[in-house]
């Protein structure tokens, strides 16, 4: 199957946030399934590779919670990238409809003198969120998304070093920062 990438105009953390929760759900039936199908400490029955994969072959009932914690890990880490980027996207949506609206607001007026200054090459964190900072959306919003794209990039370039985040982040919490950044947007 050959994806499509075209760009979009409804950049939308909900739509993520219901994919996440469903793609939980699913890891917990699967691993619920095969779980039933072990008797203590031993292997993994046939009657489970009938639903599943013959990956679980010869796994204890350890190897099988280990497998399943480790999807859902990575399920998680993928879902905060997803919403952080998502939420870049509807961030810079609302930069160039403002530019091209010739809205009359102040953020609207900050986002034109940047990207007069700027072209396309407006920056997320030192452009658009000191733009919202200064037309009034909340520090402490505009601090706790800027903490989460340390995040992003630590999970767009690899994960090859140790993040120095200042906190913990779990799917909910990024959500959570994401919305309250959205919904702090001045309206035009």
């Amino acid at each position: 199957m050959t994806l499509s990438f075209e760009g979009h105009n409804d950049p939308d953390i909900d739509f993520v946030w219901a994919w996440f929760e469903f793609q939980i759900a699913l890891i917990g039936e699967s691993r619920a399934t095969v779980l039933r199908s072990i008797s203590s400490g031993s292997e993994v029955s046939p009657e489970a590779l009938r639903a599943h994969a013959a990956r679980f072959v010869g796994f204890t009932r350890t190897e099988v919670e280990e497998f399943f914690d480790a999807q859902r890990g990575q399920l998680e880490l993928l879902t905060m990238f997803e919403i952080l980027a998502t939420t870049e996207a509807v961030l810079r949506i609302e930069v160039r409809t403002r530019v091209a609206g010739r809205k009359k607001d102040a953020l609207s007026r900050r986002f034109r003198k940047l990207h007069q200054a700027s072209g396309d090459r407006i920056r997320l964190d030192e452009d658009i969120l000191g733009a919202m900072r200064d037309a009034g959306v909340p520090t402490s919003v505009i601090g706790a998304f800027r903490g989460a794209l340390r995040l992003r990039h630590w999970l767009a370039h690899g994960r090859h070093w140790h993040p120095k985040l200042g906190r913990g982040y779990a799917p909910a919490d990024v959500f959570d920062i994401s919305r309250g950044l959205i919904d702090s947007i001045p309206p035009p």
